[in-house]
């Protein structure tokens, strides 16, 4: 998604991170679920876990930006677009445009909302989103959200004259573009995920990341 701030274009794209920066936490939780699961993997970025999901579970929607699905990038060491890389070696997977509505037909067992709340650079966005996201989830059904709270870079951001504070996080140019990174600790994100209306069971933070799992 794209976003305006003080005239400065935010590709939440340019924040999507590879495969090979895979969560240790995201995969052991991806392991723990059952193989009949539909799971919606919502902000798939360069499909840091949808890959993974593909080989546990039954059915995966990946759903991101019309941009970052028809752009060619290495998916995987495969040079292509999402869209490509699936229909060749995940046949199970459902690439979807987040302004499309075909995803939101379907009720989820799981959903995967992985560090797309950092790259929004607004606190309403952010809200907005986790709200469409809570009546996709079954009944029983469960979201597992999570942000990166820690980092060496952010330390450096602040000598950093491509990067500017902005709202709870950093504006930084580069080579790539502009991109946001919203610093959102555990606290902070058990917060806003209550504020959208749901129930949140866990809240912790491993390593750099803070995670919530909940439910409607």
């Amino acid at each position: 998604m794209h976003y305006k701030v003080n005239g400065l274009l935010i590709k939440t794209e340019n924040a999507a991170k590879p495969i090979s920066q895979q969560s240790q936490w995201v995969l052991q939780w991806i392991s723990s679920l059952p193989r009949s699961s539909v799971v919606l993997d919502f902000g798939c970025g360069k499909f840091r876990y949808t890959i993974p999901l593909s080989k546990r579970v039954a059915s995966v929607f990946a759903v991101d930006s019309i941009f970052q699905i028809e752009r060619t990038q290495i998916i995987n060491e495969k040079k292509c677009t999402l869209t490509e890389y699936a229909l060749k070696y995940l046949p199970n997977v459902t690439v979807c445009d987040v302004m499309h509505k075909d995803w939101q037909r379907p009720k989820y067992d799981y959903v995967l909302c992985s560090n797309v709340l950092s790259t929004i650079p607004s606190k309403q966005k952010r809200s907005q989103t986790l709200k469409s996201l809570l009546p996709l989830l079954k009944g029983d059904g469960n979201i597992l959200i999570c942000t990166q709270y820690r980092n060496s870079y952010f330390n450096s951001y602040k000598d950093n004259p491509k990067a500017n504070r902005y709202l709870d996080g950093w504006v930084i140019s580069s080579s790539r573009g502009v991109s946001f990174y919203g610093i959102i600790g555990p606290e902070e994100l058990r917060h806003v995920c209550i504020t959208a209306g749901f129930n949140v069971t866990e809240c912790y933070s491993k390593g750099e990341s803070a995670y919530v799992v909940a439910n409607p």
